[in-house]
């Protein structure tokens, strides 16, 4: 049986004045029918659970300190088991739920002097839950085990577009600006064996000498948004019935350098690469073209 999606949504226009209106629209997405693969030979007995120290460092939430506990490993006497995976719905473990709500809410403004603007902005708020399945089949959450459910930090888009027409040089100019959330965050930490042994009773299975794991809950933690302005200058030609357009096109107007990635291996030293950036955003530039309409 194949996953499924229903998307709900509603939405109003009103006219606020002449030339100006407004519309807000909600949406809401189930998904359905997940799908789990279970390893028979493999019961919850298993497996056992450990937790982890979260180092004190004001760059975590809350400043960090505390611990995180529901980390699964495998007992060692079953490490060496050969899979006898089963896939199959997921429901039969439990409940898994995905849900998606979110807004939109657009102004349009249509102004005499031959200028359009549109703008608004978009969030939602996604939230999932696993952990009736996970408990049951604790091999497809291992070192994910304590964030099976999450419900992530509303997250908002901003637009604003514009078009003007200069009527004395015949010059039609365009603008787009947008305001997006940064990446998620993630603080991977190789946590030692030595550090795991006293809450897991024993040694890591496999004679691992570690395992890595996140220490912030995934959609709780996001970097810098990103402001970026986009600009578009045009002018057209006319030859008969040929027309030519000479455009100008500058990215990045402001020349954000904000961060799309950054590095998630989290150091607990003075000499750390951890939100070192990955990559940012290409610098400005610009681009001519033509356009010929004949």
């Amino acid at each position: 049986t194949r996953p499924y999606q229903w998307e709900f949504s509603t939405s109003v226009q009103h006219q606020l004045m002449t030339r100006l209106s407004l519309d807000v629209g909600y949406f809401r997405r189930l998904f359905g029918n997940f799908g789990i693969t279970d390893n028979l030979n493999l019961a919850p007995s298993d497996f056992g659970t450990f937790a982890i120290g979260v180092p004190v460092d004001e760059r975590l939430p809350d400043g960090g300190g505390g611990t995180i506990s529901g980390f699964k490993d495998v007992n060692p006497d079953k490490a060496a088991t050969v899979p006898n995976n089963y896939f199959t719905l997921a429901r039969k473990y439990g409940e898994q739920i995905e849900h998606w709500n979110g807004v939109d809410v657009t102004l349009n403004a249509r102004i005499r002097a031959g200028m359009t603007l549109q703008g608004g902005f978009s969030t939602g708020q996604r939230l999932t839950d696993n952990c009736d399945i996970i408990d049951d089949v604790p091999e497809a959450a291992l070192l994910t085990g304590p964030y099976c459910r999450q419900e992530e930090n509303f997250l908002t888009d901003g637009k604003l577009l514009w078009t003007y027409a200069i009527p004395k040089i015949d010059v039609n100019v365009s603008g787009l600006f947008i305001s997006r959330p940064g990446p998620a965050i993630s603080a991977n930490r190789v946590v030692p064996n030595a550090e795991i042994r006293p809450s897991l009773g024993r040694d890591l299975s496999n004679n691992a000498p570690n395992a890595t794991v996140n220490m912030v809950h995934p959609g709780t933690l996001f970097g810098d948004r990103r402001n970026q302005l986009d600009l578009r200058f045009t002018k057209p030609f006319r030859f008969g019935g040929t027309r030519l357009g000479v455009n100008f096109e500058l990215y990045n107007a402001l020349n954000t350098n904000a961060v799309l990635t950054e590095n998630a291996t989290y150091r607990d030293t003075t000499i750390s690469g951890w939100r070192i950036p990955t990559s940012i955003v290409p610098p400005r530039f610009m681009k001519f073209s033509l356009q010929m309409d004949f």
